[in-house]
């Protein structure tokens, strides 16, 4: 009971403090300021078509922390320290000051410590040194305003020779002088995948290879569908939801994090939990909620990049002509995530009847479940707060949001 009173006044800390930068003045408006994103002549065919009806549209989202007020939100301790170890694992890899200064502002830093509340330091260090990599990774693919962004053949090499490097840096190599490729390889990176070695490092020292292997697949997952998205985007082709979602379920990166967790909390689970139909189920859910908040909260950004591949404008594609409005995605999205958190407590309720019998077991299975529910809390705290999609210039004293699209 004192912890669940103490998270819940966290979490309205946490809030109120959030809450407050809409109520001290940028402006004299009483309204949300935000910036109307500029026109994109690189846009096509379904995009571009999606882009002129979105544009300038209203957005509204109400506050889903209602949602997700019996959920734990809390922060690591080494929160201060974890601002620091950002700035500087960003300042080893980018060299324009410009994105270099923006990227800082995002403040993964916190979002390591929303993500990892109860992780010591040398987890943290590991899964820092993975996140920043995997945000400056994608972005390369993503922002619209580097070569491998712009270039479908360019963005394919891209993914195809981090795969190669992953996986050497992994130690899932076994042929004859793996250790010297691997000696090698870390000589020879891209100061971005120099990051990696830093991860591959940690990993081959504290897992067994049944655990970097679930690892290197679902990243080769994530990295496949970043091509996919990419082919898509680049062409200016705005899928169906259910196709959407298939594809974003790889492409928001989520489920590498997730195999991460076992090594973060320093448990290990029997493989017979970790491939069981509940935990598929557990990830399955956990990723679709990140992805949708992920989406919600990046639109306006994103359609600045001349990206609408978001589920925002997916959903509003997809609606029937006479309910085509941005009301009916946002009522879709609400009714979307209630779904997915009812087949995560399913999985949750299942797993734990798995476990039961095991006192170890089960008490690991609860802190897994537990994470998953942090991650998820921390992606929907970090999305409101970050400078890196302006949320707080979109927000009401209720809680609720008007984005301008």
């Amino acid at each position: 009971m004192k912890s669940q009173t103490k998270t819940q006044l966290l979490r309205l800390v946490e809030r109120l403090q959030y809450k407050l930068l809409s109520i001290f003045p940028r402006s004299r408006s009483p309204e949300p300021q935000v910036i109307k994103p500029s026109a994109h002549p690189e846009l096509r065919d379904e995009a571009l078509t999606l882009a002129t009806q979105l544009d300038g549209k209203t957005f509204h989202l109400p506050d889903l922390w209602q949602l997700f007020s019996e959920w734990p939100l809390a922060a690591n301790p080494h929160a201060e320290r974890l601002e620091g170890l950002v700035d500087s694992m960003l300042e080893r890899i980018i060299t324009n000051e410009k994105k270099l200064k923006a990227l800082k502002k995002a403040d993964f830093g916190r979002l390591m410590s929303l993500w990892y509340p109860d992780a010591e330091w040398p987890e943290l260090e590991i899964a820092t040194a993975y996140s920043v990599w995997i945000f400056v990774w994608d972005d390369e693919v993503d922002a619209g305003d580097t070569d491998v962004s712009n270039d479908e053949e360019l963005a394919r090499a891209y993914y195809q020779k981090s795969l190669r490097t992953v996986h050497t840096l992994l130690g899932l190599d076994e042929s004859e002088g793996a250790q010297e490729r691997i000696a090698k390889e870390e000589e020879a990176l891209h100061p971005n995948m120099a990051l990696f070695a830093d991860v591959g490092r940690g990993l081959r020292n504290t897992t067994d290879r049944i655990q970097r292997e679930r690892f290197y697949r679902e990243l080769e997952g994530f990295m496949v569908s970043v091509g996919v998205e990419h082919g898509q985007r680049v062409r200016g082709i705005i899928p169906t939801v259910d196709n959407y979602l298939k594809i974003r379920s790889g492409s928001v990166g989520c489920a590498p994090q997730i195999a991460l967790t076992d090594h973060m909390l320093k448990v290990r689970l029997p493989e017979t939990i970790m491939e069981c139909a509940p935990m598929k189920d557990l990830w399955k859910e956990t990723v679709v909620m990140c992805l949708i908040l992920n989406d919600i909260y990046s639109v306006q950004k994103e359609i600045a990049q001349a990206s609408l591949f978001n589920l925002v404008p997916v959903m509003y594609k997809n609606c029937s002509p006479e309910k085509q409005t941005l009301d009916t995605v946002t009522r879709g999205i609400e009714a979307a995530l209630r779904e997915s958190m009812k087949g995560f407590e399913e999985a949750a309720k299942a797993l734990g009847e798995m476990a039961s019998d095991n006192a170890e077991v089960s008490r690991d299975v609860q802190a897994f479940i537990k994470w998953c529910r942090h991650f998820i809390t921390g992606v929907l705290q970090w999305s409101l707060e970050s400078k890196r999609y302006g949320m707080a210039d979109c927000l009401h004293k209720d809680g609720s949001l008007s984005i301008v699209l």
